[in-house]
């Protein structure tokens, strides 16, 4: 075999980070532990730590308009690119008490692209990925806006032959009630709300908990073939089940799917790939925002990531 040189070996390595850059990303490695206490290491394939000065549209779609409730029966608010910056490492998304009117919009309806127009008295910030992910780790570090009639996301979702799958890793919303219209101040930014979705049915649970818009907080959803858990700052809050005897059983997937028949349990687990997606939409009157002397307000992230388990 012929040798090659050092120079020559750099020069190879240089146009592989350049022109390959997921070849050396893709080999960053973590160790946490499971649920199970069971050291894992966990590879990332996909991150964000938002270091340049413009989102990277290699990596993002950015929202224009309306891309949920088109005829705007639960929420009153215009995304833009406008309202996205880049800078020192964070990314922020905007919410703005800005006015629109008659903004012109297309909407996927049924069968058909749809034209329609749309007015609000606030506008947003929505991105997603290109790419769509499987069974794996995702993450993000965040601090939320703080303002009656926000709703802060963090969550997956794809379709596959018109079946939705959908994880929401957190939702805060400050409403309660099983029609979720009431208005509950001791919600505010502190709900968290943690759902799950498949071919249009949905489990839901949340708690009481820290007031997320006083600083930043890690979120991590763990979904493999079995479960999907729910972490904040490395503690579990919620786990879900796909079959019948897990709960407390095994100390891996692998480890209960080697050992028990298969029975499902839980009839809402996505199984498809999702796009990763975060947002902050505003309701509409009378659950709406109340006091617009604090708009604008901020979304801030440090990082996205997602992992797969080695």
């Amino acid at each position: 075999m012929k040798s090659i040189s050092i120079e020559r070996a750099f020069l190879l390595a240089l146009i592989a980070t350049f022109f390959y850059p997921a070849l050396s990303f893709s080999q960053k490695e973590i160790k946490r532990m499971s649920s199970a206490g069971i050291e894992e290491t966990w590879v990332q394939k996909f991150g964000d730590e938002f270091d340049g000065t413009t989102l990277d549209t290699k990596k993002w779609n950015v929202v224009e308009g309306i891309p949920r409730d088109p005829y705007q029966e639960s929420a009153l608010v215009w995304y833009t690119k406008d309202n996205i910056t880049v800078n020192n490492g964070m990314l922020k998304l905007y919410i703005k008490n800005d006015t629109v009117v008659d903004m012109p919009f297309e909407i996927w309806i049924t069968d058909r692209m749809v034209p329609l127009k749309a007015s609000a008295y606030f506008t947003s910030a929505e991105i997603n990925t290109k790419e769509q992910f499987h069974f794996g780790m995702y993450e993000i570090r965040c601090r939320l806006p703080k303002s009656k009639g926000l709703n802060s996301a963090f969550w997956m979702y794809g379709e596959k032959d018109g079946v939705n799958n959908e994880i929401d890793v957190f939702e805060y919303w400050d409403v309660r009630g099983p029609m979720k219209l009431a208005y509950s101040a001791k919600r505010l930014c502190k709900w968290h709300n943690m759902s799950v979705h498949y071919n249009g049915r949905m489990s839901i649970e949340g708690y009481l908990g820290d007031d997320i818009s006083e600083g930043f907080h890690t979120f991590t959803c763990v979904w493999d073939e079995c479960r999907i858990e729910w972490w904040v700052d490395g503690d579990l809050k919620r786990t879900v089940y796909r079959y019948e005897g897990m709960r407390g059983e095994g100390k891996s997937c692998e480890d209960f799917l080697s050992k028990r028949k298969k029975t499902p349990a839980e009839f809402v687990f996505p199984l498809d790939p999702m796009n990763i997606i975060t947002n902050v939409a505003v309701k509409k009157d009378p659950g709406g925002p109340d006091n617009l002397n604090l708009f604008p307000l901020t979304m801030e992230i440090d990082y996205i990531r997602y992992y797969q388990k080695k």
